[in-house]
């Protein structure tokens, strides 16, 4: 027999022998045999050790060489990666498919290698390695393209990316995920691109943002989702009005607002791409959210041209027939043109307030909370209204038994008397917001606003209470106070 022959039919014999193929590469390597009835219970521990020193005596030496049988043998490690698995030892699981992965061994185009560069990166991700995570995952998606688990893969190195404000990994994610399926697969293409978004609008890169979706606009638009193309306009509206570009805000907030023009049917559209209850309460939950957020922008815009109406400072002497004179021509010309204008700012806030299918949380507080301010303030600036000089004196006035003091109190307990019906307006809207703001454990400066607002107004029924904010671990301790609302008493 030709020697060089028998060497080979030896060397197969032995890889034969390893993995219980009879002839074909890829068959998986034998498990151990089963116990006997009584015997000690199975330990895939001791089972993937098996595994790995049959790879390391027959096995390793094959690949090492080339030689015919390695491709079967090396599912000695597959079976070992499983089995310390299986064992719960995740880390020994990742090392034996970072064996069948590394090129000495030329098993990583082999079937199993093909499904362990997967693998690898999602048993990294699990243990939270999340950088190397992402390597694996981008390398998988890179080298095999094709692979059913290849657009699954780059979608988590896109999020992976996010997460580790690597900006420029993450965008070349998005880029090759839309190179290699975007045409099959258009909304997840759209999706990874908001993805994107939606992390330079939280790192504030408001031009890098505003450049990115710019770009990918049109995409998104064309194939992706309802809540996706909502979303993606209310991050563009959003940066461009952080940039101070108030026009082009408008236009993409607009956008978002008429998306929802027609909510039963947005609803409708929303309900179609399927998933479970939650999935679906979610999407609702943002595109409601980024809806109310386009209402609270547009009624923004009214509120400043509101707040234009200021309130005239008198200049005049102080004598008592100029100060009257101008109480009864300036300042009550100014009440006729600012109540019904905080009166139209109120109903473009009510919009978010009464958005369906439920209003968004944070904008009813934001709403609410700017309602309020704007009655707090025309009340405050119409208690404001200038006093005589001459009433400024104390004791009694000549010539009555009236004192300065009484004069100047009944002077101001006539407007408050005028006021009181807008700082009662001003209470409803604040009550709203802390309102919402307890029931759904919402807190933010809003929300605060109301809160000191009432206590300060109507101590005996809003307490503001102090409470100590847990902060996460290095952050420096603060107190702040949290808006509480004090039960109305029971009647």
């Amino acid at each position: 027999m030709n020697p060089k022959r028998w060497s080979s039919r030896v060397i197969l014999g032995v890889s034969l022998l390893v993995t219980g193929a009879a002839g074909a590469e890829d068959t998986p390597a034998p498990a151990p045999a089963p116990k006997a009835e009584g015997a000690a219970a199975a330990d895939p521990a001791a089972d993937a050790e098996a595994f790995l020193k049959t790879w390391n005596e027959s096995g390793k030496p094959l690949c090492e060489k080339n030689e015919p049988g390695c491709a079967a043998a090396g599912q000695a490690l597959v079976k070992a990666a499983a089995a310390f698995e299986a064992a719960h030892k995740r880390d020994k699981a990742i090392a034996v498919r970072k064996m069948i992965l590394d090129p000495k061994n030329r098993l990583d185009y082999t079937d199993y290698g093909k499904e362990a560069a997967f693998l690898v990166a999602t048993n990294l991700q699990s243990i939270g390695e999340f950088a190397e995570a992402a390597n694996y995952h981008e390398a998988a998606a890179r080298k095999f393209p094709q692979m059913a688990q290849a657009p699954a893969a780059l979608a988590e190195a896109v999020m992976l990316r996010s997460g580790l404000k690597d900006q420029k990994a993450a965008a070349l994610d998005v880029e090759l995920f839309a190179k290699n399926y975007g045409a099959k697969q258009p909304e997840e293409s759209a999706r990874l691109a908001v993805v994107m978004a939606d992390f330079l609008v939280g790192e504030e890169k408001w031009l890098d943002a505003r450049g990115w979706l710019q770009k990918w606009m049109a995409a998104v638009d064309k194939g992706g989702g309802l809540q996706d193309r909502i979303h993606a306009h209310t991050l563009l509206g959003r940066s461009m009005a952080k940039l101070d570009d108030k026009k082009g805000a408008a236009k993409e907030f607009e956008v978002v607002r008429a998306a929802w023009k027609n909510p039963e049917a947005s609803l409708k559209e929303l309900a179609a791409q399927g998933g479970s209850d939650q999935d679906q309460a979610r999407r609702v939950g943002r595109a409601v959210t980024d809806v109310g957020e386009a209402l609270f922008f547009f009624a923004e815009e009214k509120r400043v041209e509101a707040d234009a109406i200021r309130y005239p400072e008198y200049k005049g002497p102080a004598d008592r027939e100029s100060v009257m004179k101008h109480i009864n021509t300036k300042v009550v010309d100014w009440v006729k043109k600012k109540r019904p204008a905080i009166e139209e700012v109120e109903k473009a806030y009510g919009q978010v307030v009464t958005l369906n299918p439920a209003p968004p949380p944070k904008w009813v507080i934001a709403s609410a909370s700017r309602v309020g301010m704007l009655w707090g303030k025309f009340v405050a600036e119409f208690r404001a209204a200038p006093i005589p000089k001459e009433w400024r004196g104390n004791g009694t006035i000549p010539g009555t038994t009236l004192t300065y003091e009484e004069l100047r109190k009944a002077y101001y307990e006539k407007l408050d008397e005028a006021s009181e019906p807008q700082k009662l307006q001003a209470k409803k809207a604040f009550e709203v917001c802390v309102n919402y703001s307890a029931k759904y454990q919402y807190f933010d400066q809003y929300a605060r606003n109301c809160s000191v607002w009432l206590a300060k107004n109507y101590p005996k029924e809003h307490v503001l209470v102090e409470e100590l904010v847990p902060r996460h671990a290095g952050a420096s301790s603060v107190l702040q106070p949290s808006p509480v609302a004090k039960a109305a008493p029971s009647r």
